[in-house]
């Protein structure tokens, strides 16, 4: 049976605003890929629909595109699987990216905060002083390997919410490939790569988990959390986002509770005379409002438990 791939179609250079295109496919089944579709609209109906492929294996992330609003590899999914009750398909470029032509967006931005990574091995000695490879135990490697599996699709880019209302934040991936060697035990610039993702706005993450829709299963979020946790070990705590996850820390290790009197003051800087300044309007609304939080909190029951799973994980605190 029949269906429709509804395409997204701009071409920077000849068009003002972009348009839609319907393409019937009537020759192909549905069990092929999103992929396939396009390949056969392209070569059979219209060679002038533009898009990026190569591998066609899910290994090279070239054909990363929003499908019925959500990004991922046209490659890895079937036709089956996202056909609407109309028997079409959306096909767009990928969002958080500027439009080229058709589904290929400029790439730019996402690889320019890669870039600034200097995705590479940057270890203390020179490879002339080993008689062999720097070798790895299975243990520390063993916490790379989900991150090596990355292959710089950008879905995870394309979905971050942050990105979109904050195109200076780094986004998923790059914070990911700033884990990647933050770990490896052979680098000798933890420091500085912490410093460098963290200029480069890593504090803005939501924590909203939007990028763990990963095609390859990397699950970026979980390395976001062990890099701002790398930061504080490595003493980047001068700013505002630092200051506000060990003071929230604080508090609810203390009394259980989130004392927000505190981690207002502890997030500004308590000696930010201008940044509290800039909060006070918030405090007179609150106490207008009769919501100012009490001065001081009684621990809750049982706070022992509490302060027991902050030693266990051994979190951070001030």
């Amino acid at each position: 049976m029949a269906y429709t791939l509804d395409i997204f179609r701009f071409d920077q250079a000849t068009d003002e605003v972009p348009h839609r295109d319907r393409v019937e496919i009537t020759d192909l089944p549905e069990t092929v890929t999103v992929l396939d579709a396009l390949e056969h609209a392209k070569a059979e109906i219209d060679g002038s629909i533009t898009f990026r492929r190569s591998c066609r294996s899910a290994i090279c992330g070239s054909c990363s595109m929003n499908i019925n609003g959500t990004t991922g590899l046209a490659c890895k999914t079937p036709v089956r699987s996202v056909l609407r009750s109309d028997r079409s398909i959306a096909v767009d470029p990928m969002p958080n990216f500027q439009p080229m032509k058709d589904l290929v967006v400029h790439m730019d931005p996402f690889w320019d905060k890669y870039t600034r990574l200097k995705p590479y091995l940057q270890p203390a000695d020179k490879d002339e002083e080993h008689a062999t490879e720097r070798r790895v135990s299975p243990e520390d490697m063993k916490k790379l390997v989900a991150v090596a599996n990355c292959v710089l699709c950008a879905t995870c880019y394309a979905l971050c919410p942050v990105v979109s209302v904050d195109p200076a934040f780094a986004g998923p991936a790059a914070i990911a490939y700033a884990y990647r060697f933050i770990e490896d035990v052979r680098d000798s610039k933890r420091k500085e790569r912490a410093a460098q993702i963290s200029d480069d706005y890593l504090w803005l993450c939501a924590h909203c988990y939007a990028c763990s829709y990963c095609p390859k299963h990397v699950d970026p979020h979980d390395d976001i959390i062990a890099v701002k946790r790398a930061t504080i070990e490595e003493g980047l705590t001068d700013a505002p986002g630092p200051r506000h996850a060990l003071v929230v820390a604080k508090t609810v290790k203390a009394t259980g509770m989130l004392h927000e009197t505190e981690v207002i003051q502890g997030t500004v800087g308590r000696f930010n005379i201008r940044g509290l300044i800039k909060v006070a309007p918030l405090g007179i609304r609150l106490a207008l409002a009769g919501k100012i939080p009490p001065l001081f909190l009684k621990p809750v029951p049982k706070v022992d438990e509490i302060r027991t799973i902050f030693e266990t994980l051994e979190a951070p605190t001030l």
